[in-house]
């Protein structure tokens, strides 16, 4: 099935999330060319927000319905709209962009920046966004996280 079709079949909130998502991550890979790298973390810092903080290891239940759906749908939009991002480094666009659409909506997470190694020795980044115990954009491997924030 084309990706117009599919789109065409999403709900109207999944429609709208997946373009915030999509101009984000447009938004980002042109932010990342432009802004020095050292400055990333401070423009995508959590801000402080009247809803209790709550650690990755907390479970789940204790986060009201409606944010776990939330939660979830900015999850499937970040991953849908990085299918589609023009950018080399989508793990980081993603995770930046997941970050803004998170805050926006009044929900904190953490955003880890590490490296890996490749079979062939080969060092690698990667970068990963969770919220409430939920991979956003997944660590998908064994990485060491250098920051997080």
């Amino acid at each position: 099935m084309s990706r117009i079709r599919k789109f065409i079949r999403l709900q109207w909130h999944e429609k709208l999330l997946f373009c915030e998502s999509l101009l984000l991550h447009l938004f980002i890979g042109l932010l990342l060319k432009i802004v020095p790298f050292r400055k990333i973390p401070g423009l995508f810092a959590n801000r402080q927000f009247e809803t209790p903080t709550l650690e990755e290891d907390q479970p789940r239940h204790m986060v009201s319905g409606q944010q776990s759906i939330l939660v979830e749908n900015v999850k499937v939009a970040v991953q849908r709209a990085g299918a589609v991002s023009p950018w080399r480094n989508r793990c980081l666009v993603s995770s930046l962009a997941g970050r803004w659409m998170l805050s926006c909506r009044g929900i904190q997470s953490s955003l880890s920046l590490g490296l890996g190694k490749l079979p062939d020795g080969k060092t690698i980044a990667h970068s990963w966004l969770m919220c409430w115990g939920t991979e956003i954009v997944p660590r998908n491997g064994d990485f060491t996280p250098l920051y997080t924030f």
